[in-house]
């Protein structure tokens, strides 16, 4: 009777749903920077583009005729990060007292709170895969199958909301085949091909629902010369020699434009401070073209893989450290109800809760309490708990959430067009809820039928 009594979760409940409430009253009804009011203006009737992921749009497409802006999209994410967190803290074995606190640690992350002010596709991708974890654990802890559904189908939402979001997904996916399997009657090596199978077919098929959401907009572009123009650039600059294809540039071009435009944060001076002299990697037309960035980029770090990894460093370390002050606030958060095309006007949030959270946003993000590494040292820590603890449920979870985390992370170095927070939301969340699941997964030392704190 105890036991079941610390299930409760109605505690858990109503600080969700207080949460919620003031969430809304700081950021209500959601910050939008450029990319999302363009992604707002494609739900409304612009030509669509793969520029982003479709599920954004899509969601948007559904709410707008009911409710214009920002606001509906920005609550579906409060209520699927706050649902979710609730559900994985009812999982946690330990005292309410412990789950309430594991609750608000999670929500109240620095990193995690500064981030659910944005309507951006990373932001309601965090939201989704919290609620995914949540529905599974509720699932795996004895609830009905149709938790086990809301799981697979939140996934299937996760993979149209960011178009390298199948790194996150695999370890979930694995995670929740063996859960199906666990219980099963055949033979553990049946299991492990079952395991590997299911593996393979399920995320295939969630990387062609990625793939097929990207071929569903109207203007379709080549992405990756977004990447090899900004890397050409780098290793330019320290090999002191023009390594930009001639078709991607003006004649007038020089490597002084080029040192004045770089910076190591993000690859989007280099299109916009050259004033048109490096042409926009969308507006680059025709496969011989293409093929000639890409010969270019392979001779450039063929010849220069010093230039290349250096250029790489410094975005990754601008990645997961510290912003400095002088570098633009919009690499941690924006504040803003940015127009564009024929998108309505959206009312600022002018409130005096928003206007704390900003100045507090805006005091820390050039200190380590809104950079990624702690998060990322955290998660390593609680990977280390977890694995000794691998023989009970929690742990195995923690080890999934961490691995999502991880693999999320470890492609970004290489492939990331800037060092913008929000592209490790999920990491640094994952983090959290990682180290919660682990530390909640310790033998009970209580009497039989009390729970431990965690």
């Amino acid at each position: 009777m105890a036991a079941a009594a610390s299930k409760s979760s109605w505690p858990l409940a109503v600080i969700a749903a207080a949460g919620i409430a003031f969430f809304a009253a700081c950021y209500y009804p959601g910050a939008m920077s450029l990319d999302s009011a363009v992604i707002w203006s494609q739900a409304r009737g612009a030509p669509s583009t793969n520029i982003y992921g479709a599920g954004l749009r899509w969601l948007w497409q559904v709410t707008d005729p009911v409710w214009a802006g920002p606001a509906p999209l920005f609550l579906i994410q409060l209520a699927l990060f706050w649902a979710g967190l609730a559900l994985i803290a009812r999982a946690l074995e330990c005292g309410l007292t412990g789950r309430i606190a594991f609750l608000l640690a999670a929500a109240f992350a620095p990193v995690v709170f500064v981030l659910l002010a944005h309507v951006w596709g990373d932001v309601m991708l965090l939201a989704t895969l919290t609620f995914a974890v949540g529905a599974l654990l509720r699932w795996r802890d004895g609830a009905g199958t149709g938790w086990l559904a809301t799981f697979w189908l939140s996934l299937v939402f996760a993979a149209v909301l960011r178009h390298n979001v199948l790194c996150a997904i695999v370890p979930l996916v694995v995670y929740g085949i063996w859960l199906l399997l666990k219980s099963s009657a055949i033979s553990p090596a049946r299991k492990r091909v079952a395991l590997v199978l299911g593996t393979l077919m399920l995320s295939f098929g969630l990387h062609a629902v990625n793939a097929l959401s990207a071929q569903c907009a109207q203007r379709r572009f080549t992405l990756w010369p977004a990447i090899s123009m900004w890397d050409l650039t780098a290793m330019s600059i320290d090999a002191n020699q023009m390594l930009l294809p001639a078709a991607t540039r003006k004649p007038e071009l020089t490597l002084d434009d080029l040192r004045a435009a770089y910076v190591p944060y993000s690859n989007v001076p280099v299109f916009t401070a050259t004033q048109g002299r490096v042409i926009g990697p969308f507006f680059l037309t025709g496969d011989p073209v293409k093929a000639a960035l890409h010969e270019a980029w392979l001779d450039a770090v063929s010849d220069h893989p010093a230039a290349y990894f250096a250029h790489r460093w410094r975005l990754t370390r601008a990645l997961f450290g510290v912003k400095p002050r002088d570098w633009p606030h919009e690499l941690v958060y924006a504040d803003d109800e940015i127009a564009f095309g024929s998108n309505p006007p959206v009312a600022a949030n002018h409130s005096v809760f928003h206007a704390a959270t900003i100045r507090v946003a805006e005091a820390l993000r050039d200190t380590a309490v809104l950079a990624p590494w702690p998060y990322l040292v955290l998660g390593l820590a609680a990977l280390a708990v977890a694995w000794r603890r691998r023989a009970q449920a929690n742990a195995q979870a923690a080890i999934a959430v961490l691995a999502s985390g991880f693999a999320y992370a470890a492609p970004l170095p290489l492939i990331a067009p800037s060092a913008e927070l929000r592209y490790l939301g999920w990491s640094c969340l994952a983090a959290v809820i990682g180290a919660g699941l682990a530390l909640s997964s310790a033998p009970r030392q209580a009497a039989e039928g009390e729970a431990p704190n965690c």
